[in-house]
């Protein structure tokens, strides 16, 4: 065997070798989306299982929140890693499910998950004006878990930040819900101001 023959087989096995990954990865994946009804969504996903969920289309999606609501499984039931990937694959979806799971991760009890809510309508509803998003938002801005010792927390400058995104009359919500703390209107001064 001579040089190039000794050096070019090793470098065959090591490519075919990651071939053999790359093309399990793809059937994990596709057995994981094949499973989802078998996903227990209680707690925290794996990896594999969040990945596929997140190449749902919106019809299956649809149909694995019909599934969940038949086995009795609501939202706030889910493990909170999971509340989030139901929020973020709702950001750009106008289906009935995914307005009602942002709605209901604006008010979950876990503060990421109500962050992560704020954002994604900020995002879904970017510079339309949407009286509807800017009503929840507001309405979410009160509650008393988005604050600590009368002190915000993170969620309150995310929805500052959602209303400004969506733009018309959410400026001038924004900006009456800042004057509440002094870093809030900052931090409302600061975002409304940038371009």
């Amino acid at each position: 065997m001579n040089f190039l023959q000794k050096t070019l087989r090793p470098s065959l096995i090591s490519m075919t070798y990651q071939l053999i990954v790359v093309l399990g990865l793809f059937t994990n994946a596709g057995l994981a989306k094949a499973k989802a009804s078998d996903w227990n969504w209680t707690q925290s996903p794996s990896t594999e299982n969040w990945q596929a969920f997140f190449h749902f289309t919106d019809l299956e999606r649809g149909q694995e929140w019909k599934a969940l609501e038949k086995k009795g499984t609501s939202f706030e039931a889910l493990s909170w890693e999971w509340k989030l990937a139901w929020v973020r694959s709702c950001t750009y979806s106008s289906t009935q499910d995914c307005s009602k799971t942002i709605q209901l991760g604006l008010f979950d009890k876990a503060l990421v998950v109500r962050a992560e809510a704020a954002t994604r309508l900020g995002q879904r509803f970017a510079g339309s004006g949407h009286k509807p998003a800017i009503r929840i938002l507001r309405t979410a801005y009160g509650i008393q878990q988005n604050t600590r010792s009368k002190e915000p927390m993170f969620v309150q400058y995310r929805i500052l930040q959602a209303l400004n995104q969506i733009g018309g009359e959410g400026r001038s919500v924004g900006k009456q819900l800042s004057m509440n703390s002094e870093g809030l209107h900052k931090y409302w001064t600061r975002i409304a101001s940038a371009k």
